[in-house]
């Protein structure tokens, strides 16, 4: 998570830094930077799924480690992930759900602001409702990106795989 964690803001600023230009751009840049950002957004909340879940992966495995130890000992010699409070609680514990999370919010705040901004900067109204359906579709995928993330489970690999 450590490189999830240093990642996300400086994406962050960047996108940011990105939808403040564009009301100071020239119109074709405008247009450009209008249809990038929310494709970033999706790139963005999809490499933070992808974290968060190999986060998941690894506290699953280091539980199955765990219990094998303790079964091989025949006593409860180690039990941090196995007796974890938020066991199984959020995909990725409570760092990746948190960051997920945070990450979401700022896409759905990123997508108002392009909303806002391509409402007044594209050239005609039916550009600027098309351009309103591609960000509910975006947003549909950031929606359902999310839903398949809190579905997430680990499947322990057999001895022969791992």
């Amino acid at each position: 998570m450590g490189a999830l964690d240093r990642r996300v803001p400086a994406a962050g600023a960047a996108l940011l830094a990105f939808m403040g230009s564009v009301p100071v751009l020239p119109e074709t840049a405008q247009h450009v930077f209008l249809a990038a950002i929310p494709a970033s957004l999706v790139w963005l909340l999809r490499t933070t799924i992808n974290h968060a879940r190999s986060f998941e992966d690894l506290l699953r495995r280091i539980e199955h480690v765990e219990n094998a130890l303790n079964r091989l000992a025949g006593d409860e010699l180690m039990g941090f992930q196995s007796s974890h409070p938020s066991r199984l609680k959020a995909v990725g514990g409570r760092t990746g759900a948190e960051t997920v999370v945070a990450v979401l919010m700022a896409s759905i705040i990123l997508i108002g602001a392009c909303a806002v901004i391509g409402w007044g900067a594209l050239p005609h109204p039916s550009i600027a409702l098309e351009y309103a359906g591609y960000l509910a579709i975006v947003t549909g995928y950031l929606s359902w990106l999310i839903w398949r993330w809190t579905r997430y489970r680990y499947t322990a690999r057999s001895p022969a795989n791992a």
